[in-house]
């Protein structure tokens, strides 16, 4: 690892780092009033003012950068080479996944990932060598929930979109614990994340375009769409990662039902 890119990586954490602790500062909920702490409690958004405006930035990086790059791909790229491209994509998951799911106690879940990853390393990755199960994708923001760390207020993040504090600390610690992160030049980790935000949006060009459309209020909706898919994934299940996105990283078809292994996770 080269001194730049360990220097990138502090850098990055002790950024967030500071933001979280503004955040946290930050996060008294009204008193005295009852009709306005009951508003509180029920969206959990006491930044909405600069949850919006940076919300309205993304939508303007997605509009411009990210939603043409996904729709190039989707029509350009070669239907042939898409699966093994989202194999490889999915399968570098899976190390983190399978950290994620020890530190919860999951071991069926950090096995199927282990398998996954091992077994398609002879094709430098790129092989659905489980095409009968789910992949695994855990993250810090799960295993905090699965310890009992609340979620805390909802936070739209410059470029990464919509998060929490409990996930936006879960993604400070992935960028510490993915063994494939570390393994990376920062060029190479930029490519990843570009990569991985392009694939998803070109899974939900049109669901986002009928979401803006018809929604009275786009914002809320994200918001309210990004925690219902995060409840899910924390109790395993949905089988598609949430891949952080300048307007929304979310699938929006409905996630499949799957078992309730995650109990103890904290609500919002």
């Amino acid at each position: 690892m080269s001194n730049s890119v360990s220097g990138f990586k502090s850098l990055r954490f002790a950024v967030a780092l500071t933001l979280m602790g503004v955040l946290s500062a930050c996060t008294t909920p009204p008193s005295g009033d009852a009709d306005a702490r009951a508003a509180y409690e029920e969206a959990n958004d006491p930044f909405e003012p600069a949850n919006r405006l940076v919300f309205s930035a993304n939508v303007m990086v997605d509009q411009l950068v990210l939603q043409p790059a996904a729709v190039t791909y989707r029509d350009l790229f070669p239907d042939a080479l898409k699966p093994p491209v989202q194999n490889f994509f999915t399968n570098l998951f899976m190390p983190l996944s399978f950290i994620h799911a020890m530190l919860q106690g999951d071991t069926d879940r950090a096995e199927q990932a282990a398998a996954r990853f091992f077994t398609a390393l002879p094709t430098l990755l790129l092989a659905n060598t489980m095409p009968e199960q789910d992949p695994v994708f855990e993250d810090g923001g799960q295993t905090l929930a699965v310890w009992g760390f609340e979620e805390g207020p909802y936070v739209m993040l410059p470029l990464l979109g919509p998060s929490s504090v409990r996930d936006t600390t879960g993604t400070i610690a992935d960028f510490f614990l993915d063994p494939v992160g570390w393994l990376l030049s920062t060029e190479a980790s930029i490519g990843r994340a570009a990569a991985n935000a392009t694939l998803t949006r070109s899974r939900n060009l049109e669901q986002v375009r009928d979401l803006q459309a018809n929604s009275l209020d786009y914002y809320a909706a994200v918001r309210s769409l990004y925690r219902q898919q995060r409840e899910a994934l924390i109790r395993n299940g949905a089988s598609e990662p949430i891949q952080p996105a300048p307007t929304i990283g979310l699938e929006l078809d409905e996630p499949p039902a799957g078992p309730e292994n995650k109990e103890t996770a904290a609500g919002n």
